[in-house]
């Protein structure tokens, strides 16, 4: 029997155990058009607050109702969700994340090759879904992914919705085709982003290794097909320069901490966070990945594994993980990691507290499928990092919700919960306003017209966990 034999049984089981729960309040059944949560405490992230003993009704993913408790009639034959004592949000996004697939196959042996023939897309994907994680923008965006996200779409794969990047880059350097595209001249940048457009990737992300030349052809281009260009700051460019072209997103503070040369200043870290700020260049601070970076370095073996491990995909066992462990991270030299370590400390947790209190764009970004960084577990660490860098709980959450929608230009269908909107939804037992944590509390999702309940969450996760 091939993998994907045993998987869709499982499926089928999963789906008949979903079924004969149906009764019980924290999981029914899935099937019904008009949705409608009942007794919510609601946090609608349109500002700071919580409307408590409200009713939201959903007619095929829209919000048809709002109100509390004793204005909203449920309608007649609506799925009805009892939400006491719970509390109802716009779902996460992960807008800084990488998914296995064939394309991650030119990093591993042949034999691990052979054996990853069959990827079960969903045991991937599930575990952001089952921490409420319901759109993710991919920064290494290849062919696979684009042919796996029509399936999401109609409802085949159980699985966040795919923002795609194509990744560019200078040639020989990193990550080599066909997880990214290698260009030395202008000409062949230029080509390489009509290709990309054409084959439907939403944006470019550009990587380290372009020259000046290939950078700005690349810029120009995406521009005028009206694609986003988001990113790192290549080594042969300033800062300045990436943010005065036009780039949209950059992608970790740390590609802004290589041009201190050491300078932590307060004056060196509030002229970059201005000057990205007020250049409208959004950021995802990714203060998770670095902080895997530094846990890799302690422990290279894994001695002590991160949290969601039982749920790592398969081809990262296979060997993803351990070749960039074994290529980029244990080769480190010490005074490498020591510099490292300041960064993160005295750089790039002030330059995100700084930036946001410019009023620059922070987005919440994992940089899952590296080291330690798990789909979905990822995300509610970066939660908790922008906390501890003085971030409210509520504008850590905006980072996650409303904010990612207004970089898509989605404002007006999601990001919060308003009448007319269709955002997916999250149910959790505590206020996550007190305690950000609490987003990570999850007894339900609803994601795209349809409610994934506890139960039925916790019997995919366990199917992905067994043993293959």
């Amino acid at each position: 029997m091939s993998v994907r034999q045993r998987w869709f049984i499982v499926a089928l089981l999963v789906f008949s155990v979903s079924c004969a729960t149906a009764p019980n309040a924290q999981d029914p059944a899935p099937d019904s058009d008009v949705v409608a949560f009942v007794h919510a405490a609601v946090v609608p992230m349109d500002r700071e607050r919580v409307l408590r003993d409200h009713t939201v009704v959903f007619e095929r993913g829209t919000i048809v109702a709002i109100g509390p408790d004793s204005a909203v009639k449920v309608p007649p034959g609506a799925l009805r969700i009892d939400a006491t004592g719970r509390y109802l949000l716009p779902a996460l996004c992960d807008m800084h994340v990488h998914v296995e697939g064939e394309s991650w196959f030119a990093l591993l042996t042949p034999e691990a090759r052979e054996a990853s023939r069959e990827l079960p897309f969903e045991d991937f994907l599930f575990p952001y879904v089952a921490h409420g994680v319901t759109t993710v923008q991919v920064m290494s965006g290849t062919p696979e992914l684009l042919a796996l996200r029509p399936r999401i779409d109609r409802g085949e794969v159980i699985a966040p919705r795919l923002i795609l990047a194509r990744m560019i880059d200078g040639p020989d350097k990193a990550w080599p085709p066909p997880l990214s595209t290698w260009v030395a001249t202008a000409d062949e940048a230029e080509a390489a982003v009509q290709h990309a457009n054409a084959d439907g990737y939403d944006m470019m992300k550009v990587y380290s290794f372009l020259s000046r030349e290939t950078y700005d052809a690349v810029i120009a281009t995406a521009k005028g097909l009206d694609m986003d260009v988001v990113g790192h700051i290549p080594n042969a460019l300033s800062v300045e320069y990436v943010v005065d072209s036009g780039q949209k997103l950059i992608a970790h503070t740390e590609e802004v901490a290589k041009h201190t040369h050491g300078d932590y200043s307060p004056e060196r870290i509030d002229y970059f966070a201005g000057r990205i700020a007020d250049g409208n260049v959004w950021m995802t601070p990714t203060l998770v990945t670095t902080r895997a970076i530094l846990e890799t370095f302690a422990d290279p073996d894994g001695h002590v594994p991160p949290a969601g491990t039982p749920y790592v995909g398969h081809a990262m066992q296979l060997g993803i993980r351990s070749f960039i462990t074994d290529r980029l991270y244990r080769p480190t030299p010490p005074h490498v990691q020591t510099r490292i370590r300041e960064d993160f400390e005295k750089f790039q947790k002030p330059l995100t507290k700084v930036f946001h209190e410019k009023g620059g764009q922070l987005m919440t970004g994992t940089d899952s499928l590296l080291p330690r960084l798990i789909g979905g577990f990822a995300l509610h660490g970066e939660l908790r990092e922008l906390v501890a860098v003085g971030l409210t709980p509520y504008e850590a959450l905006r980072t996650s919700t409303t904010v990612p929608y207004e970089f898509l230009g989605e404002s007006a269908t999601g990001g919060s919960i308003e009448l007319g909107k269709r955002p997916d939804v999250l149910l959790v037992d505590a206020n996550p306003l007190e305690d950000v944590s609490a987003a990570s509390k999850i007894s339900g999702v609803f994601m795209r017209g349809r409610w994934l309940g506890k139960e039925t969450i916790e019997q995919r996760m366990s199917a992905i966990a067994a043993p293959r």
